[in-house]
């Protein structure tokens, strides 16, 4: 990772000597959350058409409530060339649990965007989550033995984005992605890599009202690392759809309004696995207000709740997250 943005910087600044109206912005935000299901918690959060909303497999739910400081820091750089507008962004966070500390972990996001003249944009995205512990997770030894051990990886994903505008108001996104779940040990044989594809629209209907909607498919894979022992084969297939209302409903005060869609699929083939022939369907809501204190900060009030099933199980999955933000820019 440290190689990769060494060699980012390199390229803007050897860039920069090329483009004209080179300017850097910077947006901050704190935010405080509580949450009724840690487990779930990022999960949930980074359930969105601009973010990673294929999270890991959760086995344990339930594992309490705690609140949580969300601190991030985003920068963007832009300058012009010979074919349009380009630009750097950077945007660095992280969630950090009061109590339940071990939940804890960074979120790490970088893009570089070209827009051309004929009202294209091309855009290169990476997101980095490392250590990302997901609670306590029952590990089958090869003697029969059963024992229970932190569960803990680093994601990573690379997408691509072509964006293009059919009109002033409407813009269409093509997107693909590649990505990584590396589980630590003694869970290395989760490890999955998965593939995405999928459409956005933008549509600003009018100067107070805008949506966007998409749809993703994609499918993960973990049977290069299957073992022969222990039948826990992640591998799956997954359809997404999210709605995303924005209306302005007065000057200083505008409502967001979410709906997210998910249809889980195992692909394990093995018959004592316990997923073998499950699914499961996740829905997730989100009210979120936003007051406009000056023009360059913002206060944000939210509420999301999620409710998700597995076909083999009995009862619902429900889980709820609010918040309060600050957003600053400067």
């Amino acid at each position: 990772m440290k190689a990769g943005i060494h060699y980012l910087w390199v390229f803007l600044i050897a860039l920069e000597s090329n483009t004209t109206q080179a300017q850097w912005t910077f947006n901050a935000d704190n935010a405080g959350y509580y949450t009724d299901d840690v487990a779930l918690f990022s999960a949930t959060r980074r359930l969105s058409l601009k973010d990673d909303p294929t999270q890991p497999n959760i086995d344990k739910t339930g594992q309490g409530s705690d609140f949580i400081y969300e601190p991030s820091l985003e920068a963007e750089w832009t300058g012009h060339n010979s074919f349009g507008e380009i630009s750097f962004a950077t945007d660095v966070g992280g969630y950090v649990f009061t109590n339940q500390t071990a939940f804890s972990h960074g979120l790490f996001d970088f893009e570089l965007a070209q827009s051309f003249a004929t009202n294209t944009k091309l855009s290169l995205h990476y997101n980095y989550v490392p250590d990302l512990f997901l609670g306590t997770n029952t590990f089958l030894q090869r003697t029969g033995k059963e024992a229970e051990y932190d569960e803990t990886l680093s994601s990573h994903y690379w997408s691509f984005h072509i964006d293009q505008n059919v009109t002033e108001d409407i813009v269409i996104r093509l997107l693909s992605r590649y990505g990584l779940r590396n589980y630590h040990a003694p869970f290395v044989y989760r490890d999955t890599q998965f593939w995405t594809i999928g459409p956005h629209l933008e549509w600003d209907i009018n100067k107070d009202i805008s949506i966007l909607v998409g749809y993703h498919y994609e499918r993960g894979a973990a049977e290069h690392h299957r073992v022969t022992h222990f039948a826990d084969d992640l591998s799956y297939t997954n359809h997404y759809a999210s709605s995303e209302l924005k209306v302005k409903l007065l000057e200083a005060l505008t409502v967001n309004l979410i709906f997210d869609y998910e249809h889980n699929v195992s692909m394990s083939d093995r018959q004592d696995d316990k997923r073998f022939g499950s699914h499961e369907n996740l829905y997730q809501g989100e009210l979120e207000l936003e007051y406009e204190l000056t023009h360059a900060t913002q206060l944000k009030l939210g509420w999301q709740h999620g409710n998700r099933r597995l076909n083999t199980e009995m009862i619902n999955v429900k889980n709820n997250n609010v918040w309060l933000g600050f957003e600053y820019k400067f």
